[in-house]
């Protein structure tokens, strides 16, 4: 193989050179520097030959800890495993359905959206990261990806994660110890299980695209049950304010799918730290609207 260094945004991309019954194609291998936002070009010049770029290596971004916006060529036919894996300030992705291999984007724990280049909609684009973070496999067939089956599909393996017990997968994780996951205490594994819930169920409100029938409501009320001073506690509130303090869209949710209401609003007013200014602001004004809409409607009944 033929290795091939272009520079592109101040970095340098690595590619490997194939030949295959006469035709040639590349792969890209790696990059290297720092680059908040990278494209990928399509073609690379070879002896004043434009060779395509079909495939991105194994492990070619693997860890980048600066990489936030990605672009890939609709010349791209595959994705080896782990390509993206650990890049952790990676947000959006836009990309052709290819193949993916395993993990290509395991641990990308900032992911929000992976669109297509040839359309799709933004309910897909989320939801697809949310299922590719965690490689579930079933649902990364990008082919697949939008269709009513898919979405079916999607909130089956949601119900399915919903009906777990809180302590699914707690005796394997206590011989590795706090050092690899945070605690051993089976009461804090289950309140992490929770948080983990909560916030699939409100990013599903949010991208309520093709959702099964009856699921809106069940999803509402495992925020409600989960808020602020609820008796079967309070992890949504509390994966709120850990992952989206700033993310209006998301509290937004929380505070539509029943997370703020009428008993716990001063509670979870007093409950937000001073430096979310913003995320205090619009709960006190979403409580005042609401008590501004209710007494309009109790006026229209008199």
């Amino acid at each position: 193989m033929n290795e091939i260094k272009i520079s592109i945004s101040g970095a340098e991309l690595l590619f490997n050179l194939q030949e295959t019954n006469n035709q040639k194609t590349t792969t890209m291998t790696r990059l290297d520097g720092n680059i908040p936002e990278l494209s990928v070009p399509a073609y690379v010049t070879i002896d004043d030959a434009s060779v395509p770029v079909t495939a991105i290596g194994r492990k070619a971004l693997m860890g980048n800890r600066r990489l936030q916006i990605l672009t890939l060529p609709n010349t791209l036919a595959q994705i080896d495993d782990w390509a993206f894996a650990g890049c952790r300030r990676l947000r959006e992705v836009t990309m052709p359905r290819g193949k993916l291999g395993k993990g290509v984007f395991q641990d990308c724990e900032a992911l929000r959206k992976i669109r297509f280049s040839d359309g799709g909609t933004e309910d897909a684009a989320a939801l697809l990261s949310e299922v590719a973070r965690h490689d579930i496999v079933y649902l990364t067939d990008l082919a697949a990806v939008g269709s009513a089956e898919w979405f079916r599909q999607w909130d089956a393996w949601l119900l399915r994660f919903l009906e777990q017990s809180d302590q699914e997968g707690y005796s394997g994780q206590v011989p590795c110890g706090e050092e690899d996951y945070g605690t051993s205490d089976v009461g804090s594994y289950e309140s992490g299980r929770r948080r983990e819930k909560a916030e699939r169920c409100l990013l599903r409100l949010m991208y309520p695209e093709g959702i099964a029938e009856g699921l809106k409501e069940r999803l509402q009320k495992y925020i409600s049950d989960h808020t602020k001073g609820s008796a079967e506690g309070e992890e949504a509130w509390q994966m709120l304010l850990q992952k989206h303090p700033e993310e209006k869209e998301w509290y937004r949710a929380f505070a539509e799918a029943g997370g703020l209401h009428e008993q716990n609003r001063d509670q979870l007013l007093g409950s937000i730290p001073e430096e979310y200014a913003e995320m205090k602001a619009f709960f006190i004004n979403y409580g005042q609207e609401k008590e501004k809409k209710a007494v309009f409607f109790a006026n229209l009944a008199l």
